[in-house]
């Protein structure tokens, strides 16, 4: 997807397992949990390898930051902004194995509406990645909804003025 060979050697592992795959049937900011998901480990990863940080780890956790499933179904849109990251936590330790690194940046990334916030470095980047990455990609749905419409329209337009 973003043809850097470590990148993908770091996350492919996890990119082919099922659960992981499984956030592809779900959507967030207007594409799939799993895009989401994968534009930001891409940026975390290029962020902090640039800073020779802890890349690898927090690369992989980017990955798993948002790997939650019907668990906030029933929860208020405020309810999910704050109890995703746990949910996800919890999901991603049923499957892998993760270290408290890890599992700072994913129960981290939301902050400050999670109130503590990340201990390391690396998760805040995370947190700051992923808050671009969901305004682009609102954004872009947004835009890219409009132009669908508009296109619509001037179909329709061009249709009842022939």
């Amino acid at each position: 997807m973003y043809f850097d060979k470590e990148f993908d050697n770091i996350v492919k592992e996890y990119l082919m397992h099922p659960k992981v795959q499984e956030m592809s049937k779900y959507k967030h900011h207007g594409i799939t949990r799993l895009e989401h998901s994968i534009r930001v480990s891409y940026h975390t990863y290029k962020v902090c390898k640039t800073l020779k940080l802890n890349y690898k780890e927090a690369t992989i956790a980017a990955l798993l930051h948002d790997f939650f499933f019907n668990e906030v179904e029933t929860e208020n849109g405020y309810n999910r902004l704050i109890y995703h990251p746990s949910y996800a936590v919890e999901n991603v330790k049923q499957y892998f194995k993760i270290n408290k690194f890890q599992e700072d940046i994913i129960r981290c990334h939301m902050f400050p509406v999670t109130i503590i916030p990340p201990k390391y470095l690396e998760g805040w980047i995370v947190d700051i990645v992923d808050n671009t990455a969901s305004i682009y990609e609102r954004c872009y749905s947004s835009i890219n909804s409009l132009v669908a419409t508009t296109n619509v329209i001037a179909l329709a337009l061009i249709s009842i003025f022939k």
